[in-house]
């Protein structure tokens, strides 16, 4: 939205089903401030959180004899979703 006109809305044309995983499509509706407005098809994941999201590994450096924060070794750990935990 941060390319889009000041003021733009953006709706969902019908809810998309979330009852059962798996790719989907649903339709967008964008309404310009000046009434004007366009349908875009938008590609929807359902799943769960393990199946939607995607954790990037990094490497971790510890000092010897230290303790690794598993942590750290998730590049996206701030993307994942909140309660999200890792361990080694």
């Amino acid at each position: 939205l941060d390319k889009l006109p000041e003021g733009t809305k953006v709706e969902w044309k019908e809810p998309v089903d979330t009852m059962t995983p798996g790719h989907k499509e649903g339709t967008v509706v964008v309404t310009y401030p000046d009434g004007s407005s366009e349908e875009v098809t938008v590609p929807v994941k359902v799943g769960t959180d393990e199946q939607i999201n995607d954790p990037e590994s990094q490497e971790v450096k510890v000092a010897l004899n230290g303790t690794p924060d598993a942590q750290e070794g998730i590049k996206n750990f701030d993307k994942l979703p909140e309660g999200t935990t890792v361990e080694w």
